[in-house]
């Protein structure tokens, strides 16, 4: 191995710059791939093709080809030009048009012939990708504040007992002052989170759904459970200080099953007072109650936001089930789901259209149901039956 030895200090100082510099360029560009987010586009495009020897059957797969290209076109593309030179050296100069979206599903909505051309017009629905993730589009959360648990050390002073109480009312209100989270107080539930309920398939029940009988948590609806937790912290700053540790978990369920979607940790501490051993020198370092209260408030007042990142990029999904020949999803107005709205499952049938996507859309949305109609009617209803279907911002 060759061994480099530096003679001059900004040769060294240059050369960890470049490669710093390089360091976060690759960086930055990593993030950006990885970055990558898929959204939806409904195109209409005609197709036309010449019926040559009178094949028709030959002349409607090349105007459906011909279609699918123009849809894809319209929903983006991208041109990439060069230059060539031809053996009279002429210099030519050439684009290169290439789709930026990928069909999932289409429908043909008419076609026609005479007798020199072929024409189709579909409906198609692509998947394209955007440069950077854009979680903000889902501005419909509904969150349940669970019933919070604390924990108090014997250690700490006895006014200290209603701390815990003020720090979740403080959570809460931060929340509530949020305008994409829609949040209810569940804190008369007698919450375990050791001893989660187990719903039966049976909230997937039509006739449920209609009626409006409803758990504590809908299918597309969130659960904040807080854990809050004082302990005393003598001498962690000094050797006389004596500190308050406030440690804040917040455990976020998602739908029926309480399905965990993540546990947020925040700790922080207060300064009390010190505890030298004379009642007077001590008396004179006590923090005010009301001092403590407000550093409380403010050492909580971005937690919000954390929880904010965590739900509004979570997918909103559901299983989809065939009840008396409708396909039925458990949600509805209440979770954002409007007439309309594009869904997409992902099926296991080879035989089935673009292979591995079906597109769905709300027929008929209620308060927490829906009603699905598969975009494409080669596709089956039972083929979807019991899978999960992701609706697109």
């Amino acid at each position: 191995m060759k061994k480099i030895v530096y003679n001059n200090f900004e040769i060294l100082i240059k050369e960890l710059l470049v490669f710093f510099t390089t360091l976060l360029i690759l960086l930055f560009a990593a993030t950006a791939i990885l970055a990558e987010d898929f959204f939806h586009k409904v195109v209409i495009a005609d197709g036309r093709a010449v019926i040559i020897n009178g094949d028709k059957e030959t002349a409607k797969k090349r105007a459906l080809d011909d279609a699918l290209y123009l849809s894809s076109i319209q929903a983006g593309a991208k041109i990439d030009g060069f230059s060539s030179v031809d053996t009279n050296t002429n210099l030519k100069e050439n684009l290169l048009v290439r789709p930026s979206s990928i069909i999932k599903d289409f429908v043909i909505l008419e076609e026609k012939s005479d007798e020199t051309h072929y024409s189709i017009k579909i409906k198609a629905y692509l998947i394209g990708v955007n440069d950077y993730i854009n979680c903000s589009k889902r501005n419909n959360l509904n969150v349940s504040y669970l019933k919070p648990h604390y924990s108090v050390s014997s250690k700490l002073p006895a006014w200290t007992n209603n701390l815990p109480f003020q720090i979740s009312r403080g959570i809460f209100s931060n929340l509530d002052k949020i305008q994409e989270i829609n949040i209810s107080d569940s804190t008369n539930f007698n919450f375990n989170p050791n001893g989660l309920p187990n719903p039966q398939a049976a909230s997937l029940d039509y006739e449920n759904l209609v009626d409006g009988k409803s758990r504590i948590l809908k299918n597309g609806e969130f659960g904040i459970h807080p854990t809050i937790i004082l302990t005393n912290g003598d001498g962690r700053l000094t050797r006389f200080t004596n500190e308050l540790m406030v440690n804040i978990n917040l455990k976020i369920f998602e739908g029926p099953q309480y399905k965990t979607v993540d546990s947020l940790d925040y700790s922080f501490s207060l300064l009390l007072g010190n505890s030298t051993g004379y009642k007077h020198l001590d008396a004179f370092y006590r923090v005010p109650v009301d001092k403590i209260t407000e550093l409380l408030s403010r050492s909580i007042s971005k937690l919000q936001f954390r929880v904010l990142d965590q739900l509004k990029c979570y997918p909103l999904e559901a299983k989809i089930q065939l009840q008396n020949d409708n396909l039925i999803v458990p949600l509805g107005t209440s979770q954002g789901l409007k007439n309309g709205k594009v869904g997409f499952v992902s099926n296991s049938n080879s035989n089935i259209s673009m292979q591995d996507w079906v597109v769905v859309t709300v027929k008929q949305s209620g308060k927490d149901f829906s009603i699905l109609e598969i975009l494409n009617p080669t596709n089956k209803k039972e083929d979807i039956n019991g899978r999960i279907i992701r609706f697109i911002n």
